[in-house]
């Protein structure tokens, strides 16, 4: 019965871990957006250049500003994981059973979430098409952090990965249909890309 149970306890653990951690760095991530003393609009985060007829010649990036978001955010998603006070969700013991009929019912168990180190992050600028000579342009953060969690007689340990939305609008010109770069600011970003991936 054991060797049922525990590969469901893993998963219930590691979507539960999810949902909590995501959901603190998604608070911190919009705190600092509204608290940080600079502009984070997608005009300050971004300059495009267009020539004469209308055509769009460069996208560029203001990196500065946007290593500086990174910084404050990290800061204040570090801050809220690692400031000691002790992070837990319940969880039901019929969930914990792996039995769907027993799905949200019986007794709560307790689970304790501890981040095992620092987040990190790195910014994507991403293109996707939006229509006829139309092109969605984002700018996101992905952020990854590895932590424990802790239930009786059972210890998880898994990354958690989210990403979140910085800013974004709709540019109308000739760009691809389809590019992601890496905003890198520790001159390796085949490296970040690959962490990305």
């Amino acid at each position: 019965m054991h060797t049922l149970v525990y590969p469901n306890i893993i998963r219930v653990c590691e979507y539960n871990v999810r949902a909590v951690i995501i959901g603190i760095m998604d608070k911190a991530v919009n705190d600092s957006l509204l608290n940080i003393d600079a502009p984070t609009d997608y005009r300050s985060l971004v300059d495009i250049s267009y020539t004469d007829d209308g055509r769009i010649s460069s996208i560029q990036s203001n990196t500065a500003l946007i290593n500086r978001i990174k910084t404050v955010t990290l800061d204040e998603i570090n801050e809220r994981l690692l400031s000691g006070e002790e992070i837990t969700t319940e969880l039901s013991a019929g969930t914990l059973s792996g039995i769907s009929a027993f799905y949200g019912t019986g007794g709560s168990v307790e689970m304790v979430i501890e981040p095992t180190g620092y987040a990190n992050a790195v910014f994507i600028s991403e293109f996707t098409s939006a229509g006829i000579n139309q092109t969605l342009h984002r700018i996101k953060m992905h952020a990854t952090v590895s932590v424990a969690a802790f239930i009786p007689l059972y210890s998880v340990e898994t990354e958690v990965e989210g990403d979140f939305l910085i800013a974004e609008t709709v540019i109308v010109g000739n760009i691809p249909e389809s590019y992601t770069h890496i905003i890198s600011d520790d001159g390796d970003p085949i490296n970040d890309l690959f962490n990305y991936t």
